[in-house]
């Protein structure tokens, strides 16, 4: 499946899962904004609404992740299989981490760029996403995206200038592919 067909369909996925938001591939968050024409503008490969252009949207992001809680621990639940022990997160240690998102979920699905760009994505789905999820879609992108998270928790463990990407959940297309299918199935 060509990288465009899939994110369509995992915007379909998405869109039934979270009925009633707004759901886009190929997301520009500062899209219209007079500082995004000066400064770099990343795009998201899909993105959750509310989005957070306006005004902040703590309180219905909080809401949407308790509406859908089952889905996000199955999405915690695939990252914890993929990272270290203290890597481990849980839903209570997420759900309020990106506090200022400018959407519900950031996600970034990775097959084909380089260590550099997948950095890029990881900080944007956490920067963006009040939970970033990074889809690798390879052995080799899984591998990349944990030790990035284990370098920038380390830098910070160290007393370094670093970037937290706590809400930043690393799944393989699989595991994704199988947490969208269960929401779907289970929200009928």
């Amino acid at each position: 499946m060509k990288e465009h067909e899939y994110q369509q369909r995992v915007k379909g996925q998405l869109e039934h899962i979270y009925s009633g938001e707004k759901v886009e591939v190929q997301w520009c968050p500062f899209k219209g904004e007079i500082k995004g024409r000066r400064m770099y503008s990343p795009t998201s490969d899909v993105a959750v609404g509310p989005f957070a252009t306006e005004r902040r949207h703590e309180t219905k992001y909080a809401e949407l992740l308790d509406k859908t809680r089952p889905f996000v621990e199955r999405l915690i639940q695939k990252h914890n299989q993929n990272v270290e022990e203290e890597e481990k997160t849980e839903f209570g240690a997420i759900a309020h981490f990106n506090q200022n998102a400018r959407c519900l979920l950031c996600i970034e699905i990775e097959e084909s760029g380089t260590r550099k760009h997948c950095l890029g994505d990881l900080v944007n789905a956490s920067a963006l996403g009040r939970i970033g999820l990074l889809v690798a879609c390879s052995p080799k992108f899984l591998r990349i995206f944990v030790r990035q998270r284990v370098y920038l928790r380390y830098l910070a463990d160290v007393g370094k200038n670093t970037f937290k990407t706590d809400n930043a959940l690393v799944l393989t297309k699989e595991q994704f592919d199988e947490c969208l299918s269960g929401a779907c199935e289970r929200k009928g």
